[in-house]
């Protein structure tokens, strides 16, 4: 935490580590023994791309932490169901969220 930031404050991060976690813990992503990544990479591509408003191609290409765009995308494309992730995002506003958040009046934002 920043030396000037206040207790009840959340950070970016603190945010997209919980959104990450959640992700990784609600739905699962079946990659096989041999694979050269886990869900929790796939979860950060996704939403950091999502959190600065760009492509997975473009997030991958510029960090160097990032797994390669195509391995991202192949997953994206063949291990997603949209119902259940509609379904996890509704859980994450109802329950999850209002845990996070602090015992006063606050702006949410939510786009799933």
């Amino acid at each position: 935490m920043q030396p000037d930031q206040a207790a009840n404050e959340l950070t970016e991060e603190q945010v997209l580590n919980f959104l990450v976690n959640t992700l990784d813990e609600e739905i699962d992503i079946e990659l096989g023994e041999n694979a050269d990544l886990d869900s929790e990479d796939i979860w950060d591509v996704l939403v950091g791309a999502t959190a600065d408003e760009d492509s997975v191609s473009h997030l991958c290409r510029i960090s160097e932490e990032s797994p390669h765009a195509n391995t991202i995308l192949h997953h994206l494309r063949t291990k997603f169901e949209l119902e259940e992730l509609e379904r996890v995002g509704k859980t994450l506003i109802q329950q999850d969220i209002l845990e996070l958040l602090p015992d006063r009046p606050v702006e949410v934002v939510a786009d799933l």
